[in-house]
């Protein structure tokens, strides 16, 4: 079965509420929160390829939130797959944060609240599977939830390249083997999940990776205080320094390293763009580092160069750039 709506032409209160009816019924109850709803504007299409459905939707910028409420009069219990294709998703569930990049996809349960967030135009696919179909090749699915994956290449980037082949292949056409399509759409999701080594070795709880989400949140935020320590984060969190440090076991880095890391990822970004008028020093010094020498340091035998040389690289190449264009 196909199915499509567009709101293009409906009055503002029936675009409203039948965006909202349309998504709740295609993939789950949820309640739609529209940043610009006078002139939001958003078509959805619907494939049933039988054990799976296929929903693409365009759409402006647009909140879904499932409460309670939306669970408890849900009897499915599904999974939904989502790929991004234009812009960023930012998505929340059990305690966990996380940003999706465009060309990659997560996946969120289906029995559980969540707060989906998108704050530009996009496209997206999200596909919908009974946990049970996947469950049979899979035993737990806690280590996949919550992380973000590949939707560019290998296993998750063919299985992306496929579902936007559907419109092209079938369009509105009732007449193609759907139940064959939708298994085979399954098991490359269980492939592409299978594949992700970072989340087949995660020992992680999702208690866990909840805090694991707080500290980053928290850290993020104050990345610019030279004075944040691992008794700060950990106080803020509610969480041992002991405990702090176990978090981060398995990660390849502690957690002063991942600190450092992400500052200096910081600069080297500000330093990339050319145009910037502040010293080094003043965007070191934003981003946390009061001590220029050790900045210096740690830059280079990170980049392989100094900060000033990465500045004098980034203006090089955007006066190349001003004289090809």
């Amino acid at each position: 079965m196909y199915r499509e709506v567009s709101v293009e032409t409906m009055p503002v209160p029936q675009r409203i509420r039948s965006w909202q009816d349309a998504v709740s019924e295609t993939i789950f109850p949820v309640e739609a929160s529209y940043r610009q709803p006078d002139s939001f504007n958003a078509i959805l299409r619907n494939w049933d390829l039988g054990t799976a459905t296929l929903t693409w939707m365009k759409s402006d910028e647009i909140r879904y939130i499932r409460g309670t409420q939306h669970v408890q009069s849900d009897n499915e219990d599904n999974i939904i797959v989502s790929f991004s294709s234009d812009s960023e998703i930012f998505f929340a569930q059990d305690g966990i944060e996380l940003t999706c990049p465009k060309k990659q996809f997560f996946i969120e349960k289906g029995r559980t609240p969540s707060d989906f967030i998108q704050t530009r135009p996009n496209e997206v696919w999200c596909l919908k599977i009974p946990l049970a179909s996947v469950k049979r090749h899979i035993r737990s699915l806690d280590p996949y939830f919550g992380r973000v994956f590949d939707g560019d290449t290998g296993v998750g980037g063919l299985l992306f390249d496929m579902i936007r082949h559907v419109p092209l292949r079938f369009g509105s056409s009732q007449q193609i083997s759907a139940e064959g399509v939708g298994n085979t759409f399954i098991e490359l999701v269980i492939l592409a999940l299978q594949s992700d080594k970072n989340a087949a070795n995660s020992s992680q709880t999702s208690v866990q990776r909840a805090h694991l989400g707080r500290v980053e949140r928290f850290v993020k935020q104050n990345i610019g205080n030279p004075s944040l320590s691992l008794d700060m984060i950990a106080g803020a969190c509610n969480i041992s320094v002991r405990y702090l440090h176990t978090l981060f076991q398995g990660s390849g880095l502690s957690v002063a390293q991942w600190i450092r890391d992400t500052r200096l990822e910081a600069c080297r970004a500000q330093l990339a763009e050319g145009h910037r008028k502040e010293s080094i020093s003043e965007i070191a010094y934003r981003w946390g580092f009061s001590d220029q020498a050790q900045f210096c340091r740690h830059f280079k035998a990170r980049y392989g160069m100094t900060p000033r040389e990465m500045r004098a690289a980034a203006s090089s190449a955007r006066e190349q750039s001003k004289t090809i264009d």
